[in-house]
């Protein structure tokens, strides 16, 4: 597993809530949840590190997944390994006794593609009762990306995360889009590269250092 970190100096005068979210270009639904989230004090240099690990889970949230949800995790948490050979790349949720249940957990599904991974839902709920129920990948821990879930369906996620740093007001699991983050700036590590910084100028600003 491969580990990472980016480090951000705070110039702008104030305390910020300085977050890290991801989204999945690939992906047509779904919404990112803000995953790494600090505050970090006036002339203060924070690090954010995580590991490239894996995992599949369903959550819960007081109303449809959108803008300003708080996203939280409903099941055990299933640890995935897509793009190794023989990796659990697959789960269920099922809804048995008036609630949601993993079913099966995590286990290798030959047919789906390397790289992804797969949610299956069946029909022992409807699409009322899934309103509050939605579905997220995780990496390092965390839910990072998630999509509304529905009964008898099958939600594809990958491994091509788009990292994007801001200030926000939201906390950590919250969905984020449009008007719930600023300055968002994305960023990449070039080959062979595991660490960055970033500075937040007095204008809000992230800029590489």
């Amino acid at each position: 597993m491969s580990s990472y970190s980016l480090s951000v100096l705070n110039s702008s005068g104030a305390p910020a809530n300085v977050a890290i979210y991801q989204t999945y270009p690939n992906l047509k639904a779904g919404l990112p949840l803000v995953w790494l989230l600090q505050t970090v004090n006036n002339g203060n240099n924070n690090t954010y590190n995580w590991t490239i690990d894996w995992a599949l889970n369903w959550g819960t949230s007081d109303q449809p997944l959108a803008p300003g949800v708080q996203w939280s995790s409903g099941g055990p948490i299933q640890s995935m390994n897509p793009t190794a050979a023989g990796g659990n790349n697959e789960m269920g949720v099922t809804y048995t006794s008036g609630q949601f249940q993993t079913q099966p957990q995590a286990f290798n599904d030959p047919g789906v593609p390397s790289g992804s991974m797969l949610v299956t839902t069946d029909s022992t709920f409807t699409v009322a009762q899934s309103q509050a129920m939605s579905l997220a990948v995780y990496m390092n821990s965390l839910p990072a990306f998630a999509m509304q879930g529905k009964p008898n369906g099958n939600f594809l996620f990958d491994t091509h995360p788009t990292y994007w740093l801001c200030t926000t007001d939201s906390k950590q699991g919250v969905a984020v889009s449009g008007t719930f983050v600023s300055s968002p700036t994305q960023f990449a590590f070039a080959e062979g590269v595991t660490s960055l910084k970033f500075k937040l100028t007095e204008t809000l600003q992230f800029v590489p250092m």
